[in-house]
């Protein structure tokens, strides 16, 4: 930016957020990062990059603590205004974190109806396209629970299939995904053993990636798996493992959630 070029100090900006975002970052330094960065746009009235790091803000915040620590307007309304610059874009990226956000607040449905309609654009990256056939095939799962269609059975059969083939070209990425959705096929067809295998390898992967919101990820659907075959002593280890991960990222919003699923165990003494 010393060099006046604006644009692209902005753009870099953005990426960056982007990226400690997708791979699971701390949220409150990445909070504070946006806020820094927003306030450097705004005061060069860059109303294009603003609204781009409005929504990264606002997702960000809604991981934390449901947007709670929101105090001031995120000018929600002025990202679908304006001119019609990259209007494909903003809807791309607008649609992504709407989903994204979905998917952690536990609205399986709604991270569903925005994830058939980022996939209707033409605009979208291909690791912005793995990510989100990523938490799509977690989340289909939930909504298997209440209706077993053939379309929803699909949906995380094409994730693996994707991502499998990404995982070729980069296992630091891809392989804790295609573990996870591969454990959550298995639990969801009966298939124990597999499970347990699979969440094993999911948990391990994420971690040496360094994916500590997946990592949790992984441990809390293991344990939901165990809880859901009856072995409530191992389902609890993993919940609790999940909160640490949690808490590491920051999310006080799944801690809390988390809690309430170890209080509901019996804080360990089963």
């Amino acid at each position: 930016m010393s060099n006046g070029d604006t644009f692209s100090a902005f753009f870099c900006a953005t990426q960056r957020i982007r990226l400690i975002l997708i791979g699971g970052g701390n949220l409150s330094t990445l909070l504070r990062e946006s806020d820094y960065y927003l306030s450097v746009v705004e005061q060069h009235g860059n109303i294009v990059s603003k609204r781009f790091f409005m929504m990264y803000r606002q997702t960000i915040r809604v991981l934390i603590d449901k947007g709670a620590s929101n105090q001031n307007d995120d000018g929600a309304n002025e990202l679908c205004q304006g001119d019609s610059f990259s209007h494909k874009r903003m809807a791309e990226t607008m649609n992504f974190h709407k989903a994204l956000q979905s998917f952690w607040l536990g609205y399986a449905e709604r991270c569903h109806h925005y994830v058939l309609k980022l996939l209707q654009l033409n605009v979208i990256g291909r690791h912005h396209r793995l990510i989100i056939l990523f938490y799509h095939g977690i989340s289909s799962f939930t909504m298997l629970k209440r209706q077993r269609t053939s379309k929803l059975k699909q949906i995380p059969k094409e994730a693996i299939i994707a991502l499998r083939a990404a995982a070729k070209d980069s296992r630091w990425n891809y392989r804790n995904k295609v573990h996870l959705l591969e454990a959550e096929l298995s639990s969801h067809e009966g298939r124990n053993e597999d499970a347990n295998s699979l969440y094993a390898a999911a948990i391990i992967a994420s971690r040496s990636s360094r994916f500590i919101h997946e990592q949790g990820l992984a441990c809390e659907l293991a344990g939901f798996h165990y809880k859901k075959i009856g072995d409530l002593q191992r389902a609890w280890g993993f919940f609790n493992q999940a909160k640490s991960c949690y808490a590491e990222w920051g999310s006080e919003m799944k801690v809390e959630g988390i809690t309430r699923q170890l209080a509901f165990l019996g804080g360990g003494e089963i």
